[in-house]
Formats: C-alpha cells, structure tokens, sequence
C-alpha cells in the first residue's frame, strides 16, 4: 500500500505517490548525483584556479574567501539544473505536485510565519546549547562572511547566502530529502531525519559544531519541513529560508553578533 504521508489536505497528502515513487534505488542515484553534481564544479574551479596561479596547492589555506564563494556558485549553477530534471523522474510527480510553482498569497503568508517560527527555534536552541555546554562555534558561512573585505565581495555573499542557498537548500532537503523519507515513515520522523540531515551539513569542518551549529539548524530544519508540509509550496520554505539567512546577515553585519 502507498505511503501517502505528505500530500493529503489535513493528514496526509494530496495527491497520491505512485508505486515507485522515491523507490530506494533510484533515490540513492539521485542523492548521489546530486552530491558529485554539487563538488565537481568545486573541484574543477580549484583546478582551474591552480593552473591560473590563483591557488597555490602547497598552501590550499590560501584560497580566498571570494574565490571560495565563486565556487559556490559554480556547484550551484550545475546541480541545481540537475535536480529540477531529475527530481519530477525519481518522485514520480511533476515539479508543481511537488510545490514548485507560482505561491499563493496563503502560501506567502506561511512562510513569513514560518521564519518567525525557525527564528525562536535555532536562536533558542543555540543558547541553551551555549549555556549548557559553553562552546559557541561559528557557522562556515558567518565564518566566510567575516572574510570578506570589499563592498563587491559582500553583495556576492548576500545574494548566495540570502537567494541562492535557500533555492538549492529547500530543493534538495524538503522537495527531494523530506519527500523521500515521508513516501516509507511518518511525517515527523521524515520531518525529524531530514532536520538531522540539514544541520549536519551546516557544521563548521574541524571544530565542535555538532552540538553548537547542528543541533539548533536541526530543529530549524524540522521547521522547514513543517513550513513545507503545511503550505505544500517550494517557495514559502525558500521564503523561511531565505529570510532566516537575511536576519542573520543582518545581525552579523549591522550588530557585529558572533554566530
């Protein structure tokens, strides 16, 4: 019997998933796909940057935080094209039954609600964790941002960081990653494991970020899906998202906070 857990108007789902939708195969293709999609563009610019003498490999310390937001763009430019493609083919939907269309003002609404919401949560979150355990680790984006030092280089990271990264991000955890999960379990777990996912990758390499950065973008994450499955719109978790980055910046640029 299907998993209809994502899609009905008041419990589940709204539309039914077809037999083999998400099937386990193609979904672990996809995911990766998606990830050798997202580094091989990195991997080709640092190359490229090698070859034109911007990167010395004996010292890859010295690859400028521009440089390294360049790359970004890169990734995002290949995978992102990827994922449209390939996501309406392993879900078995087409990209509007999987929220990615035109928002209604409704759907607008949830998701300047839901940036509320993640707000609270990860600001929480973050101080308890600070004060129980009194690590405060910085986030590799923040990190980024406080490298740059031009008002170009800025504007490059506040378009990646507030657009961007929210586009690809909620493409790739809620569209794809959530869905995946609700298609076999219930909406919280989908909810709960797509969360863990989602913050894991926002930890800083090399410190201890598990608990100080992870933990709290986690449950922003969990909140996310929510946003996702309430609405049932792409946009209005992009919207949460993108806000919640921009509210970040903010506090990092205009009140010099340590995130």
């Amino acid at each position: 019997m299907e998993n209809n857990s994502t899609w009905m108007p008041s419990q589940p789902s709204p539309a039914s998933w077809k037999p083999k939708a998400f099937a386990p195969v193609p979904s672990v293709l996809f995911a990766l796909g998606a990830v050798f999609f997202t580094f091989a563009p990195i991997f080709l610019y640092l190359i490229l940057a090698v070859a034109g003498g911007r990167l010395d490999p004996r010292h890859p310390a010295g690859f400028s935080a521009i440089d390294q937001i360049y790359a970004q763009i890169l990734s995002y430019a290949v995978v992102l094209p990827y994922m449209l493609y390939f996501l309406p083919r392993v879900s078995g939907r087409s990209l509007a039954d999987l929220g990615i269309r035109t928002p209604t003002l409704r759907e607008i609404g949830i998701g300047l609600a839901g940036v509320v919401v993640m707000f609270f949560t990860v600001s929480a979150a973050s101080a308890i964790v600070v004060g129980v355990t009194h690590i405060h680790d910085t986030e590799a984006a923040v990190a980024l941002l406080q490298q740059m030092k031009t008002p170009f280089d800025k504007t490059v990271f506040i378009l990646v960081a507030a657009v961007l990264a929210p586009i690809v991000e909620e493409m790739a955890f809620r569209a794809f990653l959530f869905n995946a999960f609700a298609r076999y379990v219930p909406v919280a777990a989908a909810a709960i494991g797509s969360g863990i996912v989602f913050g894991l990758v926002h930890a800083q390499p090399g410190s201890q970020s598990l608990l100080s950065i992870s933990l709290p973008l986690a449950l922003g994450g969990i909140v996310l899906a929510y946003v996702y499955r309430t609405a049932r719109c792409y946009w209005s978790d992009v919207i949460t998202h993108a806000l919640f980055n921009s509210i970040s910046l903010v506090a990092v640029f205009g009140f010099h906070v340590k995130s």
